[in-house]
């Protein structure tokens, strides 16, 4: 994860002139704007069904976040940097650098996985996937709505809608879950396992030691 943050840094390195830390602000300044301008108050407050399971929102809620941690980011890397230098403050930000990278990499997930939904040919399986990959989503928005919530980026409506709706899918894949198990072509031994089975699933285990 650390390598991925790293990549990022290095990344805008490359493309503008000056060291990592002033590559940064300027990708910032020139390609990140919109992410880190202020949230629309309007669309912070939208909660219906079809605006919260549209890939646009999605994604721009995933990439808000990875822009505003690589802000943060930066701006204690070159604060910290003056006292301790490059390596001192790459070590004082590694949990916030950890974050940062995961944060990016749940982005790249996320749109690859949008890519595949659209791709998919069979109707059923699509909109099976898409069931997925909306939860995948909302899922992820709402393990980290603190960020969201406290830059206004979400209304606490909405913050209440996405949990609601996420909740909602997660019943809609319980339906489909074998058939989806099914799909990943699992050896039985596995699926049958204590572990793998819906209820009781130590009974064996807390029998042979007397419960």
């Amino acid at each position: 994860l650390l390598q991925v943050a790293g990549d990022l840094l290095k990344q805008y390195q490359e493309k503008f002139k000056g060291g990592t830390l002033s590559a940064t602000w300027n990708y910032l300044r020139d390609s990140m704007g919109t992410y880190l301008s202020q949230p629309n108050p309007v669309t912070s407050r939208w909660e219906g069904e079809d605006h919260l399971r549209d890939p646009n929102f999605q994604l721009d809620a995933f990439r808000y976040r990875t822009s505003r941690l690589l802000h943060s980011v930066a701006a204690r890397l070159q604060k910290h940097s003056k006292t301790l230098g490059g390596f001192g403050a790459w070590n004082r930000c590694l949990n916030h650098l950890l974050t940062l990278a995961e944060s990016h990499i749940e982005s790249v997930i996320l749109a690859k996985f949008i890519e595949a939904v659209k791709r998919c040919p069979d109707e059923k399986t699509r909109e099976l996937l898409k069931l997925v990959c909306d939860l995948y989503a909302l899922d992820r928005i709402w393990k980290d709505i603190g960020t969201y919530r406290n830059v206004d980026y979400v209304a606490p409506n909405k913050a209440k809608a996405i949990h609601k709706l996420a909740d909602y899918l997660s019943y809609q894949v319980r339906l489909v879950a074998q058939e989806l198990v099914d799909a990943f072509d699992l050896p039985d031994l596995i699926i049958r396992a204590p572990i793998g089975m819906q209820s009781e699933a130590y009974a064996q285990y807390t029998q042979h030691v007397g419960f």
